[in-house]
């Protein structure tokens, strides 16, 4: 009852001291200590509802929340670059502050369960039998192993498109807007198939999509190294288009990942032996924090294999060379082949529950 205003001061309170900061310790502080408790506090009670008010249709409903957050992404690295520039971070915080406040305070009247709480409601033991499941755990295996590629692309695609395939700055904020431009799409249309068929076919499809988008496209868009301008104009358009269709599909694919989770829930209850008191809201903020553990580790992670990447002699000035050919190579494969694993729980029921279940048939 009280979580989700009281999610609302704390974000609110971070954002605001946020604009006072002078070093880089106080934003981290502010902006990625308290105001991620705060977006914690707001986001907990709107997933445990979202199960309340959605029987036959979670996947959809999970899909257009996860939608909203992608629609945000569109048109606010523009903005905010925009009034970076032209404001200041100090000036710029402060108006976001108040955006925040504006926005979540009209949300908020909205943000109630279906069934209000009764006041003689006793608080029932936690049922962590869903922990014995290795259902749960192989789901959870291929969600974290795919957050640990997903940030990624939408991190270096800017640098790369710069450096490495020759075009202007603004290209980048694009190349970005367009990824989270078609993960709304995405989110909604993994959603509804999560609705009607078994959620590791849907992990499969999404998977092998965003692999293939990474390995084919990312990959394959050239490099501009030539020193001459028509050649390099020819170069820099083919890359473009591959960045962008790059955006696209593995926007699509891999930004709708999330949205999986209502049919990693349902699929956990089906196994349970007491689906009935499976704490939901529990496990999806246990998907969350094992996504929250790859968008953590990717950070140092991926400086790691960009230098890798420089030291084993990656970097080439060869005309038209691939992104695996650059320093970005190894960050590229790195990031296909977490994309592909994120099916981790189809390949355990197809291949290593097989074996394992006939290595024992014939030794029986």
């Amino acid at each position: 009852m009280y979580c989700a205003p009281a999610g609302v001061i704390v974000t609110v309170t971070g954002s605001l001291l946020s604009s006072f900061s002078d070093t880089v310790w106080q934003l981290i502080a502010t902006q990625g200590v308290i105001c991620a408790i705060g977006n914690g506090l707001l986001f907990s009670p709107s997933s445990l509802y979202l199960d309340q008010w959605f029987v036959r249709r979670k996947g959809l409903a999970l899909g257009t929340m996860w939608a909203a957050k992608s629609i945000t992404g569109v048109a606010l690295p523009f903005v905010a670059s925009v009034c970076l520039n032209k404001f200041g971070s100090s000036t710029t915080l402060k108006a976001w502050t108040v955006t925040q406040l504006l926005t979540t305070l009209l949300a908020l009247p909205f943000l109630k369960p279906r069934i209000p709480v009764s006041a003689a409601t006793s608080a029932r033991r936690l049922d962590l039998s869903f922990l014995r499941l290795s259902t749960f755990w192989m789901l959870q295996a291929g969600n974290i192993i795919q957050s640990f590629g997903y940030f990624l692309p939408s991190t270096y695609l800017p640098s790369y498109s710069t450096t490495t395939a020759g075009l202007p700055e603004t290209m980048g904020t694009m190349l970005v807007s367009l990824f989270n431009a078609t993960s709304v799409f995405g989110g909604i249309a993994l959603g509804i198939l999560c609705d009607r068929f078994a959620v590791t076919n849907i992990l499969l499809i999404s998977s092998l999509g965003s692999a293939l988008s990474v390995i084919l496209l990312w990959g394959m868009a050239s490099s501009s190294n030539s020193s001459a301008s028509s050649s390099s104009s020819s170069q820099e358009k083919e890359a473009l288009a591959l960045l962008a269709l790059f955006s696209v599909s593995y926007g699509f694919f891999a930004g709708g990942f999330s949205s999986t989770w209502s049919g990693v829930i349902m699929q956990i209850k089906r196994d349970s032996a007491s689906p009935s008191s499976l704490e939901t809201g529990l496990v999806f903020g246990l998907l969350a924090g094992g996504r929250g553990i790859g968008n953590v580790i990717s950070g140092p992670l991926s400086t790691v294999l960009l230098r890798q990447g420089a030291l084993a002699g990656a970097i080439t000035e060869s005309r038209g060379s691939t992104g695996f050919e650059t320093r970005y190579g190894t960050l590229i494969l790195f990031t296909a082949i977490t994309a592909l694993f994120g099916a981790w729980s189809w390949m355990w029921r197809t291949f290593v529950n097989n074996c394992l279940t006939r290595s024992r048939d014939s030794f029986l």
